[in-house]
Order: structure tokens, then sequence, then C-alpha cells
């Protein structure tokens, strides 16, 4: 299977991708912050504010299934922002599957069976949490390295610039599912510890937390390989046995990748994508 690596030199970081529960899809950034009476307790542009009390509406049930969104003029007088707000705030869930619309007639709240379907990029904590079940891991490796020729072409970086390396078993109720290969990009050649990830309890919420990167997009290849002697092992599959393989650039909000993640999974886990129209942006 051709993937990231094999295409580095030529990889542009745009086509498909997939957007983060968090709200983050690279929609053009508003204000900083909401006016006092619209909750100055939230952090961040008003957009993605606004986007996110519409989504606590819908998931409480206050906005039921196919209910007719109100116009972005109405929603802009009952929040006091620019209707430009409003209209990236309803994009930004649209993106996220929350909502739909239908030319002429206006915008919808999305069923729970097609919200559920949706493809957001969270942690594999954050996943496996919506999935039910409880997530887990099993750190192989944790270490500062200098990045291959393949890799810092996928990163966009300097070749031999240093760089994170976390291989981890992902395991859902105990039982070994993936096995996930993470290479990352930090500033100023940031480095952290097993113990480190182990006390943040998610990789990602490290990455924000210490180095103020945010996940926003995904670009993923998706194909199959047969497990080696060394994925049999990790995995309790027979040597041979079908995985499924994800390869994953990560982008921050700044759109400058800041992971490339190989993983693998046993044939019984299950991946569901949601297609719209924004992926072809």
């Amino acid at each position: 299977m051709t993937g990231f690596l094999d295409e580095a030199d030529d990889l542009e970081l745009a086509g498909p991708v997939v957007t983060y529960a968090d709200g983050a899809s690279l929609a053009e950034k508003g204000s900083t912050h909401m006016s006092e009476a619209d909750g100055a307790s939230l952090k961040g542009p008003l957009y993605r504010q606004l986007a996110m009390k519409l989504r606590a509406e819908i998931e409480s049930g206050s906005r039921g299934a196919n209910e007719l969104l109100p116009s972005e003029r109405d929603i802009a007088v009952q929040y006091a922002m620019s209707r430009d707000t409003v209209r990236k705030a309803v994009r930004l869930l649209e993106q996220q599957g929350l909502l739909y619309s239908e030319h002429g007639r206006g915008t919808f709240v999305a069923p729970s069976s097609v919200r559920e379907m949706s493809r957001t990029l969270d942690s594999f904590s954050q996943d496996t949490e919506k999935r039910g079940g409880a997530a887990g891991q099993t750190i192989l490796l944790v270490e500062r390295l200098p990045a291959s020729i393949a890799i810092a072409g996928v990163l966009k970086i300097e070749p031999r610039q240093m760089i994170m390396r976390v291989k981890r078993i992902r395991t859902i109720d105990g039982a070994p599912v993936g096995v996930h290969d993470a290479y990352l990009a930090l500033p100023h050649g940031g480095s952290f510890t097993e113990d480190d990830l182990v006390r943040a309890g998610s990789l990602y919420k490290l990455l924000a937390s210490r180095f103020g990167l945010n996940a926003a997009e995904g670009l993923e290849s998706l194909g199959s390989v047969a497990a080696n002697a060394e994925d049999a092992a990790q995995l309790s599959v027979a040597v041979g046995a079908p995985l499924l393989l994800c390869e994953r650039i990560t982008l921050s909000e700044r759109r400058q990748p800041m992971e490339y993640c190989e993983m693998k999974y046993v044939s019984s886990y299950r991946y569901t994508a949601r297609i719209n129209r924004f992926s072809q942006r």
C-alpha cells in the first residue's frame, strides 16, 4: 500500500479531512471572547463559543431531530453577535455532522443516528468512552530521536530535527485492539517522559497543556496489512491475520503537521466515517 511515508516529498496538506470534536476545523477565527452576558467564562473565538452553546442544546434534546434552526439573523440577535460569527458557528456544526442544510429551506438539526456516524478525531480514550468502553494503554516506547528523511518529509521539518516517538498498545475493556506508533514535532525541540504521559492520561491532553498544540484536522490513509510476528504478539492474533492500517497526519490549529501516526487495529475494531461536501474543500 502506498501511504504518506511513500509520498512525503509530494505530499500537500490539503484535500479530504476529518475534523476534531473540540470544534477545530480551521475555519477562520472570529473575535476572542463573548460578552459577559453571554458567558465570559468560556474561552476562545466567539464562533467556537456559539457552536459549543448550540451543540449543548442539541445534545441535551432542547433542539430535536430535523428541527429547523432559527435564521442567522435571529441567532445573531439572540446572542448579540454578528451574522458572520453565526455563519461560522453553523458551518462548524455542519462539518461536525450536528446540522444539515437544504437549499431554500434552511438549516436543520441532524438526527441522532446521523450525528453518531460523524467521524471526529478525538483521542482514542474519548472515542472509546463514546462507544461505551473503557480505554487503556500499554506504553511500549517513549523516546526522543532525530527525524528520518521520510518522517521529516511528512511532518514538514528538516531531516534529523529532534522529535518524539510514542508507541503504545491500545486496549478496550482490557483487550488489545490496536498499536499506535506516533512521531511528534514539538515546538523548540520539546520533549516529555513516559511519566508525563501517564500523568496526563491522554497524549493530546499533554500536547495541549504543555506545548499549546491543539489538534485541528487530520488527513488519513486507510488500508490493510498482514500481522507480522511483533504485531501478533502485541495484539494476540495469529501471524498473517488481517489488520486495519490507518496512517494519520494531524495538523495543529496553525495548519502545521504536529503528528504522524501509524495505527494497526484488529479486524474486530470498527471504523465509521461520515463524508460530506465539506470534505472536498
